[in-house]
């Protein structure tokens, strides 16, 4: 129990780090590690990774697991967030 509580406290300090760290970048939305490796695993889908190669690259000993992660997204989601995070981009760096 003792070693479940310091985990929970561990990721609520590494979350309020990721939180302050996202302010300062001027990020408005929610980052969390899980926001982290959901958009991890969603770029590397976009770029055409295969399910299998991102499963272990996020240490999923399961591919039901990695699945998990990207069946919500469909490819015209994946296709708009990127096309809005690459005109943002290019505007942000073009100024």
């Amino acid at each position: 129990m003792q070693i479940e509580n310091r985990k929970h406290k561990t990721l609520r300090r590494f979350n309020k780090q990721l939180k302050e760290i996202a302010e300062i970048q001027g990020v408005e939305q929610n980052v969390t590690s899980y926001v982290i490796r959901h958009s991890f695993a969603t770029n590397l889908k976009f770029a055409g990774v295969s399910t299998d190669l991102i499963g272990q690259s996020m240490g999923h000993h399961d591919v039901s697991v990695t699945q998990a992660y990207l069946k919500e997204f469909n490819d015209d989601i994946i296709d708009d967030a990127m096309s809005k995070l690459l005109e943002e981009s290019i505007l942000k760096y073009a100024s």
